[in-house]
C-alpha cells in the first residue's frame, strides 16, 4: 500500500500544472455528467427544450444559442439529451480561463488551488450541469476575454475579426453578454483609438444581423420584455438588502481579505487583462445593485462575475493555507449536497424531483385529450417531454408572456374536448395532488375554442363619466355596477366563427391592474358572433364596478371562457380612475 501511494504521489509530482488542471476538470465534468443524467429537469430547461423543437434566430425572451445546444444533445439518452453540451462547456471555459490567468511561475499547488476555488463557487456548481443560457454565456465570455488578450497584444485585422465573432456569439447566448463586452472595453478607453476595434464591432454586427432581423419582424419583443416588461416593480428596500446578502452568500465573506489582496495586486500590476477583471467584477456588482430599484435580482444574473472574482481571489490567496483549507471544506460540502440531491433520501419535493411521475399523473386523467396549461409556460413543455403528449400554454393578461404566443398549436384544439388547468391556482372544478408537491386544478372543456388571437379595438373614445353615490359612501357600494355600452371592432383571424354557447359562455373584460396588484375589471357577456377571418363591429354592454381604486392603472381588453383566465386581446394602455363628488371618471391616457 505504501509503495502504491508512493507511485501515485510520484506520478502526480511529475505532472505539469496545465495537465493537472486538465485532469481535475475532466473529473469535475464526470461529476457533472452523472448529476445531469440522474437529476430531473428544471422548469426552464424544459422551456428551452421546447425552443429546440422549433429552431429559429430568436425567441420571446432569449437568443437562440441555448436552443442550439439542446438540439445538438438530442441524440443522447435520458436528461443528457438536453444537458450534454451544456455540461461540456464548463470544463472547457474553466480550462481556457486557467490559461488566461495562470502566473508565469505557476506550480502544481497553483493548479490545485485554482480548481478548488472554482469548485467552491456555488454558481459554478449549479450551472455546471443545467442546460440554461448561462452555460454558453460563460463559455463565450471567456472566449471573448481570450480574444481580447490577443487583440491587446497584436491588433491585427484577423484578431479583430476573431474578437468580433466572440462578441456575436456572446450576443447569441444571452443579452448579459453586452455588459461583459462594455465593461471590458471601458477598462481601457485607449482601445477606441484603434480602427481595428471598429472592424471587430462591424463583424459582430454583421454576424448578429439574423437575430436583429428576427427581433424587427417580432416588434423587438425580447428587448421590450427585458428592458420594460420584466421586473418593472415598485421599489422595495428589501430588494437591495436581499441582493447584498446574495453577493455575500455566493462569494463567501470569509475570503473578503484575500479578494482585497487580489484587487490591490491587480491594480498595481498594470496588466490589461487584470484591469478587465476588476471592471467585470465591480461592474456586474454595481450594475445589478442599481437594478434593484426595478425589482429583485436573480442569482444567475451575476454569474459572469464569478470568474473574475475567482481570478482576483487566486491572485490574493496563492500563499494562503487558510483559503486552500477552506476551499477543500466547501468542496467536500458541495459534493455531499450533490449526492443528496441525486439520492434524495429526505424525499425533497420540487421541480428537480419526481417529474416523470408528476406529469404522468396529469396524463392519466387527460388521456388523449390535449392539456391547456394557463399561465405556466414551462409546464406544457415538461408535460410533452415526459409523456410525449400534446400540451399548450395559454397566456394570461396579468402574467408574463412567453414563446408560446407565437405557437398556433391551440388552433388544432378547436371543437375538441380539452383539459384546461393550472398549478396551485384554485380556480377550476377538479384537483389532483402531484408527486412533486404541487396541485393540478383542472376542468374539462367539451367544445374548446381558442381565443388568444382575437384582437379588440375600442371605437368609443374611452373617456367615461359614470354617475355614482357620494364618494364617502363608496365603501358601502363597492360591488355596485354601472352599465356602459362600448363600440368595439373585433378581428377574428381564425378559420372558424367564435361565439358563446350554453356550455361554454364567453365574457369580454375591460381589465385594470397595477404591478403586483389586481384591480377589479369591467365585464360583459359576449352575445355576438365573431365571424371567421373578418372584423366584426359590436355594441358591447359591460358593467364597471364602483370599487375601482383611484390612480393610473394598466388596462386592456380580454375575451375569455368563464372559469378561464384570458389573454391580452388588445394593446395595453394606461387608464386613470378618479372620483369627483357623485361621478366616477375613467380616462384613457
Amino acid at each position: 500500500m505504501v509503495a502504491f501511494r508512493s507511485k501515485i504521489t510520484q506520478g502526480v509530482g511529475n505532472l505539469k500544472p496545465d495537465t493537472l488542471v486538465f485532469l481535475l476538470l475532466a473529473a469535475w465534468w464526470t461529476v457533472n455528467l452523472l448529476q445531469a443524467a440522474l437529476t430531473g429537469l428544471a422548469n426552464d430547461e424544459a422551456y428551452y427544450w421546447y425552443f429546440s423543437q422549433h429552431l429559429d434566430w430568436g425567441y420571446f425572451d432569449h437568443p437562440p444559442m441555448v436552443a442550439v445546444l439542446v438540439w445538438l444533445s438530442s441524440w443522447l439518452p435520458g436528461a443528457l439529451d438536453i444537458r450534454f453540451f451544456s455540461t461540456l462547456l464548463q470544463p472547457l471555459y474553466l480550462l481556457l480561463f486557467w490559461h488566461l490567468i495562470k502566473p508565469n511561475d505557476a506550480t502544481r499547488r497553483d493548479a490545485v488551488l485554482y480548481v478548488l476555488l472554482c469548485f467552491s463557487q456555488p454558481l459554478l456548481q449549479l450551472y455546471g450541469f443545467l442546460a440554461v443560457p448561462d452555460a454558453p454565456l460563460m463559455f463565450f465570455s471567456v472566449a471573448f476575454l481570450w480574444a481580447y488578450k490577443r487583440f491587446r497584444a497584436n491588433s491585427t485585422l484577423s484578431n479583430a475579426l476573431i474578437m468580433g465573432t466572440a462578441v456575436a456569439l456572446l450576443g447569441y447566448s444571452k443579452y448579459h453578454g453586452a455588459l461583459v463586452v462594455l465593461l471590458v472595453l471601458l477598462s481601457d478607453l485607449r482601445l477606441f483609438r484603434r480602427w481595428q476595434l471598429y472592424a471587430a464591432g462591424l463583424t459582430a454586427l454583421l454576424l448578429f444581423l439574423p437575430h436583429l432581423w428576427w427581433q424587427y419582424t417580432h416588434d423587438w419583443v425580447s428587448f421590450g420584455y427585458h428592458l420594460s416588461g420584466r421586473n418593472a416593480w415598485a421599489y422595495k428596500p428589501s430588494y437591495t438588502f436581499e441582493y447584498l446578502a446574495l453577493l455575500l452568500t455566493i462569494f463567501n465573506p470569509l475570503w473578503l481579505y484575500h479578494y482585497w489582496r487580489g484587487i490591490a495586486d491587480s491594480r498595481n500590476n498594470g496588466v490589461p487583462l487584470r484591469a478587465a477583471m476588476l471592471w467585470l467584477a465591480a461592474g456586474f456588482a454595481l450594475f445589478f445593485l442599481i437594478s434593484t430599484v426595478r425589482g429583485p435580482v436573480q442569482p444567475q444574473w451575476v454569474l459572469p462575475a464569478a470568474l473574475p472574482l475567482t481570478a482576483l481571489l487566486f491572485y490574493g490567496a496563492r500563499d494562503s493555507r487558510f483559503v486552500r483549507t477552506a476551499a477543500i471544506v466547501v468542496a467536500v460540502l458541495f459534493i455531499a449536497v450533490r449526492v443528496v440531491a441525486v439520492a434524495n433520501p429526505f424525499g425533497i419535493k420540487g421541480e428537480l424531483w419526481n417529474q416523470g411521475q408528476t406529469y404522468s399523473q396529469i396524463a392519466d386523467i387527460a388521456g388523449d385529450r390535449p392539456v391547456v396549461f394557463m399561465q405556466n409556460y414551462t409546464a406544457p413543455a415538461k408535460y410533452t417531454y415526459y409523456t410525449g403528449r400534446t400540451a399548450y400554454c395559454s397566456p394570461y393578461f396579468y402574467s408574463r408572456h412567453s414563446q408560446w404566443q407565437y405557437d398556433t398549436l391551440d388552433r388544432t384544439f378547436s371543437g375538441r374536448e380539452v383539459i384546461v388547468g393550472n398549478l396551485n391556482n384554485n380556480t377550476q372544478a377538479n384537483s389532483l395532488a402531484l408527486a412533486d408537491g404541487h396541485t393540478f386544478y383542472y376542468s374539462v372543456f367539451n367544445d374548446y375554442t381558442p381565443l388568444r388571437e382575437l384582437e379588440v379595438e375600442c371605437l368609443t373614445p374611452l373617456d367615461l363619466a359614470l354617475p355614482c353615490l357620494r364618494r364617502d359612501s363608496l365603501a358601502t357600494q363597492a360591488d355596485s355596477l354601472a352599465p356602459v355600452v362600448l363600440t368595439l371592432a373585433v378581428r377574428n383571424p381564425y378559420h372558424f366563427d367564435v361565439y358563446s354557447t350554453d356550455s361554454c359562455p364567453l365574457r369580454l373584460q375591460l381589465y385594470f391592474h397595477v404591478t403586483q396588484h389586481y384591480a377589479p375589471g369591467a365585464f360583459g357577456m359576449l352575445t355576438d358572433t365573431l365571424h371567421a377571418n373578418a372584423v366584426t363591429v359590436i355594441e358591447q354592454p359591460i358593467e364597471v364596478p364602483f370599487g375601482l381604486a383611484e390612480g393610473t392603472h394598466v388596462a386592456g381588453f380580454a375575451i375569455g371562457h368563464i372559469g378561464y383566465e384570458p389573454a391580452d386581446n388588445s394593446p395595453k394602455f394606461n387608464a386613470t380612475v378618479r372620483y369627483s363628488h357623485d361621478t366616477l371618471f375613467i380616462t384613457k391616457q
